[in-house]
């Protein structure tokens, strides 16, 4: 008898510092809690610690690729606080946002972060006479590849020029830069 209550509380001990995870079925839920989310397309990598009572939680969440930033963070709020109420001992989340599924997509860490990125396509946007229009530029990093979109204001358009030329013109402006992909443009006021 008294080798097994020192068992029990040795075992018991051991948990309270030993880094252990949740139990699958608060898991499940936990995870299924998060996919109701609107703007979750999908939940992966979802890791759990407990340390005592204390409970942390570590998730991947993937979304549309082409969201805002402040989408994407409105979203990753919305997360912790479902998440905190599906676990009421939860004391810290860490929520990692995707656009793709990065356990399936080709990998975006070779390519140039965006100040190099913009100094290529400068570059060659100054090269060939079309940079002077474009007023903004939004970089997507996806499956291996850097998508472009340029914003342009509606007054390229009262030109001789038409949408499509400008996007033929950018696209064979960039066509032989390595790491660039899909190109859009889009219009707006001035």
């Amino acid at each position: 008898m008294v080798i097994y209550i020192a068992w029990e509380l040795g075992t018991s001990a051991t948990k309270e510092l030993v880094d252990t995870s949740i139990d699958a079925e608060q898991v499940k839920q936990l995870k299924h809690a998060i996919g109701m989310i609107s703007g979750v397309n999908s939940v992966h990598s979802l890791r759990t610690r407990k340390i005592g009572s204390a409970i942390s939680a570590d998730v991947h969440v993937q979304v549309d690729p082409f969201l805002s930033v402040s989408e994407g963070h409105i979203i990753s709020v919305s997360v912790e606080r479902v998440a905190k109420k599906c676990l009421t001992a939860l004391s810290d989340v860490t929520v990692h946002i995707d656009p793709e599924d990065d356990e399936t997509a080709a990998p975006c860490d070779h390519l140039p972060e965006r100040a190099e990125a913009l100094g290529l396509l400068n570059k060659a946007l100054f090269n060939n006479k079309c940079d002077g229009e474009i007023e903004r530029i939004q970089l997507h990093y996806l499956d291996g590849k850097i998508h472009v979109d340029f914003y342009l204001p509606l007054s390229c358009l009262e030109t001789d020029k038409s949408g499509n030329k400008i996007l033929k013109k950018l696209q064979q402006t960039i066509a032989d830069l390595k790491y660039f992909g899909k190109i859009r443009i889009y219009f707006g006021s001035d």
